[in-house]
């Protein structure tokens, strides 16, 4: 495998200004995402190659990962839901390495294989409930074009609070950036997340 362009740094040479801006995204008791931070740790890895990567440059982390911390831990949207969109755009953006980070967490939340097929396949694979080809559909839009349709925007209103609806928005828009960003710098998958690799397209 090719050298990433931007590595991790590694833990020995943080600064107390990467510490503290990590700090952002320490997860809530009880969440998911602490569940997972507590097995990373027992396992012996303790930070992820994502985190690692952003201790490059603490003021850019600091202020992404706080907002990234309302979008994981106090969005308005169903965690579940949250997970659908984060996983369709990992598939639509090739970034296996936010698809391997997310799968886990969507397994945790109660989906399932069959609809991690349907995230694949998008939005109108048979078997989706109409709320989740609906998010699915949501990304689509918003990743091929610069404003969903206006169908979409209708539905989203009569499913959605306003609130919902801008969780959303950022939500798509936060992972397409953070997809880009890892396939830009090459970032690898962290060991444990091998398991969850993009099936063959």
């Amino acid at each position: 495998m090719a050298e990433p362009f931007i590595p991790p740094l590694p833990i020995e040479e943080w600064t107390s200004d990467v510490v503290e801006a990590l700090q952002s995204m320490r997860p809530p008791e009880g969440s998911v995402y602490a569940k997972r931070k507590s097995e990373r740790e027992r396992g012996g890895k303790r930070v992820v190659n994502a985190f690692a990567v952003l201790a490059n440059h603490p003021e850019l982390a600091r202020a992404f990962l706080s907002f990234n911390h309302h979008l994981l831990y106090t969005t308005t949207l169903d965690e579940r839901l949250r997970e659908l969109a984060i996983l369709r755009i990992a598939w639509r953006r090739d970034c296996e390495y936010e698809w391997a980070q997310h799968v886990p967490v969507a397994l945790a939340l109660g989906l399932d294989e069959s609809d991690l097929t349907r995230v694949r396949s998008g939005p109108d694979a048979a078997g989706w409930e109409p709320l989740d080809a609906l998010v699915v559909r949501t990304v689509d839009e918003l990743h091929d074009r610069p404003v969903v349709t206006d169908q979409t925007w209708s539905e989203l209103a009569a499913a959605f609070s306003t609130r919902q609806i801008m969780d959303l928005v950022f939500t798509i828009g936060a992972y397409d950036t953070l997809a880009v960003a890892f396939n830009c710098f090459g970032l690898e998958l962290d060991p444990e997340l091998a398991e969850h690799t993009f099936p063959d397209r």
